[in-house]
């Protein structure tokens, strides 16, 4: 099932840009953040989110596959 999903323009403390998806209670307001497109996975969210930020990971609690600590 493809999902909407979003990375954050607004770097985390250490320095990780979160790709989240667009029902994520976490999700950064519209100001802070930009459509990566639909996904089947977010594995290829991330790959399209670091084409930007090469920091992008994936939020712990809605691309939790993708998050790398």
């Amino acid at each position: 099932m493809e999902q909407q999903y979003y990375v954050n323009t607004r770097a985390q403390e250490n320095g990780d840009h979160e790709v989240h998806t667009a029902t994520c209670r976490f999700l950064p307001s519209f100001v802070n953040r930009l459509s990566l497109g639909t996904h089947s996975s977010c594995h290829s969210a991330v790959q399209e989110a670091r084409r930007t930020f090469r920091t992008a990971n994936g939020c712990i609690h809605c691309s939790t596959a993708c998050h790398t600590g």
